[in-house]
């Protein structure tokens, strides 16, 4: 066996023997999924996550050709690494650094380590719709721990047990890491019934997946705040209850309006749940209780925060864009990689009142990429903001398109859908004064173009809020 193939199995097996990958399911009984990682101590996750930064950063050195060439090109040596916080030392990995080593040395560019390539077990892959898609390659260990990841959130926050009923409506396609992965491994970890529903086929097969929720008394349902509000919506109009006790949103932050939207539409639920998450296995979870507050899981990342146009460490308190170190991922490491939302850099560490948890969280939610920030009249928005604004207008189903035709608008042009027949001037006034009043601008700033419901934009089973029409250099 090679040294390198001896390395990947020897820390594998370290992981479930130390017990950050739990390898029996907790007692019905106990609140948290894996007590002992959940709750370390501040100053154990601290060592942690240096020792962990040291070691990937030098296997990255000695076994992937990428790293050894782009981090001498910026003049970057592994030795400057010796602590955790020297993370910000390692130059920043974008996508279309990526994207250019994929074309160039197809399917998963240089970065991957070849012998640990010819073991994949799961390619994973962006939607490509900002460009070429970039592949990811997931190997024995690291969807071991991915799906560890996912069944700390879902044993803790959302209650998942034996016998529980848990539908998956994101994107069911092979390439897709929050698909197949959670249904398949992360539920039956859990010992919950599966269904693997596939949220881009609702439209289609509607009437079919209304069935499948009513028959199966689906608990936990797992799609985006857009999907949720839509399934509700339908049910609402067919005349019959969602079974659902908890709504898991994913897919984009959800505003508070939104949430109050799905209790509404969805009278079952007792709890809304916002999962932000990755195709490459990055994540971060919301804790029950804690209104925006996500938690990250430390023993398998490093995020920090950047000024965007200067690339320095963003102060305390300021917005910046989102940095991420996958720690524990060896086959295709992603050392310092922009994942490109815009939050804000401000993280608690006080253990949460419920269930002691110690891991680090964001103190408010991550509103959105950076690519979708846009100006009207001077003004910077993002689709959160005018989706707060949006479910405060009557007679919607919360659901609109944002066209982006400049980088500097003189106003927001926006599509919403409307149960009304046809609309009046007061009603379209009465709107254009709530978008307005809570995004800072003024009604005659504000363009809404009005449809069906049915009528607004969408990629598979998202919405699409931010629609650019910007012209491509």
């Amino acid at each position: 066996m090679s040294s390198v193939l001896s390395f990947y199995q020897s820390a594998h097996e370290e992981l479930r023997r130390e017990g950050f990958i739990a390898t029996t399911m907790p007692d019905p009984s106990e609140k948290l999924w894996n007590r002992k990682v959940m709750t370390m101590k501040r100053e154990e996750l601290d060592k942690l996550k240096t020792q962990r930064l040291k070691r990937i950063v030098k296997w990255a050195w000695e076994n992937s050709e990428f790293y050894r060439k782009f981090w001498k090109s910026k003049g970057f040596d592994p030795e400057v690494i010796k602590d955790w916080r020297d993370v910000v030392k390692i130059p920043i990995l974008r996508k279309d650094d990526l994207r250019n080593d994929l074309s160039a040395n197809p399917p998963f560019g240089s970065i991957m380590v070849p012998e640990l390539a010819r073991r994949i077990r799961f390619v994973g892959a962006t939607s490509g719709s900002t460009g070429m898609p970039t592949f990811q390659g997931w190997g024995a260990l690291e969807l071991d721990y991915f799906e560890e990841a996912q069944a700390r959130y879902l044993w803790t926050f959302a209650g998942v047990r034996p016998t529980t009923v848990y539908a998956n409506y994101l994107n069911m396609s092979g390439f897709y890491s929050w698909g197949p992965p959670v249904v398949e491994a992360a539920m039956w970890r859990c010992g919950a019934t599966a269904i693997a529903g596939g949220g881009e086929t609702y439209f289609s097969w509607k009437s079919r997946h209304n069935l499948i929720f009513r028959l199966w008394k689906v608990d936990v349902l797992a799609t985006t705040p857009w999907l949720h509000r839509l399934i509700g919506e339908e049910a609402k109009k067919e005349g019959w209850e969602t079974p659902f006790k908890v709504l898991l949103l994913h897919g984009g932050a959800a505003a508070k309006n939104t949430k109050e939207k799905l209790f509404q539409v969805h009278p079952n639920a007792k709890l809304a749940i916002s999962v932000w998450g990755t195709t490459d296995g990055h994540m971060a979870v919301e804790v029950p209780g804690l209104d925006g507050q996500l938690v990250v899981w430390e023993d398998m990342e490093i995020f920090d925060i950047v000024d965007p146009k200067t690339d320095e460490p963003a102060s305390e308190g300021e917005r910046g864009e989102l940095i991420a170190t996958l720690l524990n991922h060896f086959t295709m490491p992603l050392i310092r990689y922009s994942l490109g939302d815009y939050v804000k850099n401000e993280f608690t560490t006080d253990p949460d009142p419920q269930f002691g948890i110690t891991h680090m969280r964001f103190t408010e939610p991550i509103p959105g990429r950076v690519e979708w920030m846009f100006k009207v009249k001077g003004k910077l928005l993002l689709p959160i903001y005018v989706e707060d604004a949006v479910n405060e207008i009557a007679d919607t189903t919360g659901m609109f398109n944002i066209f982006v035709y400049a980088n500097e608008m003189d106003k927001l042009k926006i599509r919403i859908e409307t149960y009304k027949t046809s609309v009046d001037k007061d009603y379209d006034a009465k709107a254009r004064e709530i978008l307005a009043n809570r995004i800072g601008l003024q009604p005659d700033d504000v363009e809404i173009e009005w449809v069906e419901p049915g009528k607004t934009i969408w990629t598979g089973y998202k919405l699409q809020v931010f629609v650019d029409q910007r012209k491509k250099k």
